[in-house]
């Protein structure tokens, strides 16, 4: 496999960028979404928690990933941890009650935790010295403009109906199939018994 090329280097900047996108995609939604749930005691404080509540979770699920992943290879755990953020992430659309949507955004955060971890590992993995540098340069921009974009559709959905912005986390399922077409499972060293 050739890591330099551009579909290895694109597929991991588009997992990056759901890290980004877990956070802020939903802001332009919180006044609207207060306003349906005031039925519920503390709603306001519950819809504002809706939106930083993955980065709790994101922070439990990060420290286990990374045992889990060395056990069971990075892939087939990157590929669950995509079909996980489409579910948790999407599940402010589907549901209808405040507690079942923090639950979803728990998972999302749960979700992020884990392609979170996989993806630092695999540009471990395949990057080296200063190819590496580049590298993580070349995220952290792609990741900021992932974040203005994000939050512009966001926004703009936002417009339509609160719920609608929820719709955009099935992105990590349109990069399921460049995850297993171009990233490969790097080789790991047995142990010398």
């Amino acid at each position: 496999m050739n890591t330099q090329s551009w579909q290895v280097k694109a597929t991991l900047l588009l997992v990056s960028s759901l890290t980004i996108m877990s956070m802020i995609t939903i802001s332009a939604s919180l006044p609207d979404m207060t306003r349906s749930f005031t039925h519920i005691p503390n709603s306001e404080g519950l819809v504002k928690l809706s939106l930083s509540f993955p980065g709790l979770f994101i922070a439990l699920s990060a420290i286990v990933a990374g045992i889990i992943i060395d056990r069971t290879g990075r892939l087939k755990l990157l590929g669950i941890a995509l079909v996980l953020y489409a579910i948790g992430g999407t599940s402010g659309y589907w549901l209808k009650d405040l507690y079942g949507i923090l639950a979803g955004r728990a998972l999302l955060g749960i979700s992020v935790g884990i392609s979170m971890t996989i993806v630092t590992t695999l540009v471990a993995d395949y990057y080296q010295g200063k190819s590496r540098q580049q590298f993580a340069g070349l995220q952290i921009a792609v990741m900021s403009l992932a974040g203005i974009l994000f939050i512009t559709l966001g926004g703009f959905l936002a417009d339509i109906g609160w719920r609608v912005p929820f719709l955009l986390y099935f992105f990590s399922l349109l990069i399921l199939p460049a995850a297993y077409l171009h990233l490969k499972e790097p080789k790991r060293e047995r142990e010398a018994s």
